[in-house]
């Protein structure tokens, strides 16, 4: 039985990866290539430790406390064709479910400009209310102090949060645009996109957007330079290497980092120090955590242990979002905080399966592909015209896959609307060049 489902990830694994690779090539950065690209990176790397060592071992630096469960393959067989038929349902909607098309922009392309400074002026306030209200200028960990601020503050932390997060990937979309559009210079866009991204993931904690940023610009030169790329490995794979486990090992880092206020090197030094000595470089584990296997651990865990059915109420958070909990105390949690509570965490990240299975239970592997489907439908029919929405819809793609679909789906509404307001001319002109 085992034989047989290692096939069977086996053969998803390549139609995956062959849609991946014909998409790159032939359409370029879209909603579906994200997706693909997340299911192949947070999903695939984890199966394919699964069928090499037979398991995939919980991270017990940071969950051993938790009543999270190892995945071992001879054992989780129901579990394993669980996570098979999902991957179908996702390979299906890949291939089959192309019915809407948003309208090409005309030959006549217009000329664009990203409103870079309203997008930092919008990221720099919210980035200052969280930091100033999460006491970290004071000092505090990390995890507790955004904690507390969450708490203390309700929707109003969490819109800020929002807002911050569309700012984000604005400002990301948009420097990538000036690169591929040759507005700027390749040495240039990489001072900048290195400077904001690292900014922002040693201040805010969150490696995701850092992620999706390498992952773009990785993609962008394989497509340009395919055997250069090749050629390159050698000396890529180290490099790789070492970021990627700096990028692992963060986590251990931003913790302890602002524990007496804005870091010093000699603070950021010895978090480094601490960090490396909890995870110390091992093939195994590095692949384990640049892919956050714990999650995978939790799809296994929601599958083996979950027997309950939410039906649907986490889909529904962003139409009741703003509603304050002292008003309506039963309002639907996130679902990384009902499966924190479920397996013993303060949060705790199920992916688009876990969260589809804990609210339809079995049902879910035929509502993904249709779920999917109206995702991407929202997502192009709300999308402007402009040739950032190329990046974004990517990073969306990754995002869906990897974080709550209520958050997802607030933070695409935020980001257009803040495009809508700060590039209205651009907006409006590109309607009337479509009309004629």
């Amino acid at each position: 039985m085992s034989t047989l489902i290692i096939i069977l990830f086996i053969i998803e694994f390549l139609l995956i990866l062959n849609y991946f690779i014909k998409t790159l090539f032939n359409k370029g950065f879209t909603f579906k290539l994200g997706l693909s690209f997340a299911v192949l990176y947070f999903i695939f790397i984890p199966i394919w430790i699964l069928i090499i060592t037979g398991k995939v071992d919980l991270v017990k630096i940071d969950f051993g406390w938790t009543s999270l469960t190892d995945v071992i393959l001879e054992k989780d067989i129901k579990a394993s064709f669980l996570l098979i038929l999902y991957l179908l349902g996702f390979i299906i909607y890949l291939y089959l479910f192309n019915f809407y098309k948003k309208k090409p922009l005309p030959e006549d392309k217009i000329e664009f400009k990203p409103n870079l400074k309203l997008y930092f002026i919008i990221y720099f306030v919210s980035f200052f209310i969280i930091l100033i209200g999460s006491g970290l200028l004071e000092g505090g960990n990390w995890y507790s102090s955004r904690h507390s601020f969450l708490e203390k503050y309700g929707v109003l932390a969490v819109f800020t949060s929002f807002v911050m997060n569309s700012a984000k990937i604005l400002i990301i979309s948009s420097i990538i645009y000036l690169w591929t559009d040759n507005q700027i210079k390749f040495r240039t866009f990489l001072i900048y996109i290195l400077t904001f991204t690292l900014f922002d993931m040693f201040f805010t904690g969150n490696r995701i957007y850092l992620f999706a940023t390498f992952a773009i610009i990785g993609l962008i030169l394989f497509k340009r330079y395919p055997l250069k790329i090749l050629i390159a490995l050698p000396v890529l794979v180290p490099v790789v290497f070492y970021l990627g486990y700096f990028g692992a090992i963060f986590r251990h880092i931003r913790g302890p980092l602002f524990k007496e206020g804005i870091p010093t090197f000699k603070v950021f030094s010895k978090a480094v120090e601490r960090a490396i000595h909890l995870d110390p470089p091992n093939i195994t584990n590095f692949f384990l955590n640049i892919s956050e296997s714990v999650n995978f651990n939790v799809i296994y865990n929601i599958f083996n242990r979950y027997d309950e059915t939410l039906y649907g109420a986490t889909y529904l958070k962003p139409l009741v979002y703003f509603v304050p909990r002292s008003v309506w105390a039963d309002k639907p949690e996130s679902i990384t905080k009902i499966a924190a509570n479920i397996f013993g965490s303060s949060s705790l990240v199920t992916t688009v399966i876990g969260e589809m299975h804990m609210n339809f239970a079995y049902l879910g592997i035929l509502i993904l592909p249709v779920a999917l489907l109206f995702i991407e439908y929202l997502f192009l029919k709300m999308r402007l015209d402009s040739p950032i929405y190329n990046y974004i819809l990517f990073i969306m793609g990754i995002l869906i896959v990897r974080m709550p679909f209520s958050d997802d789906i607030l933070i695409y509404i935020i980001i257009t609307l803040i495009f809508y307001l700060s590039h209205m001319k651009f907006v409006f002109r590109n309607e009337r060049l479509q009309k004629t």
